[in-house]
């Protein structure tokens, strides 16, 4: 069962910025099971810049060569969304994804079957 520390992924925590680890209701770190987990991991791996990660620097957007360009290519950013999904453990398939810009913001809104069933994601990058 995959096991990951709790985050405010989708940002719809009260009181808990997006993306910080949070205490559960007994003063405990929380720790997310589940579709929750595998959902979590996701979140993190569009975070995730190209070349950031130190030992393994192939993996990651690329958002220097599709995002942070004169005019987005959302194609390309959209593809690689799916393969970081896909490598993520416990992702069976990205059922859809549609990626838009609001003024400076690439948001994302997908839904992803897993092995524990099928979950929603929706960010800004």
């Amino acid at each position: 069962m995959p096991l990951t520390l709790s985050c405010n992924v989708n940002n719809n925590l009260a009181g808990v910025m997006d993306n910080d680890i949070y205490l559960d209701s007994v003063g405990n770190i929380s720790v997310s099971t589940s579709i929750e987990a595998i959902l979590e991991n996701c979140a993190q791996a569009a975070k995730t810049r190209l070349g950031e990660e130190v030992l393994h620097t192939d993996q990651g957007i690329p958002y220097f060569t599709t995002v942070f360009i004169g005019v987005p290519n959302l194609e390309q950013t959209q593809a690689a969304f799916r393969a970081a999904w896909l490598a993520v453990a416990g992702v069976i398939e990205v059922i859809s994804l549609v990626l838009t810009q609001q003024d400076n913001t690439l948001l994302y809104s997908a839904i992803i079957r897993t092995t524990e069933g099928i979950g929603e994601l929706n960010a800004g990058i």
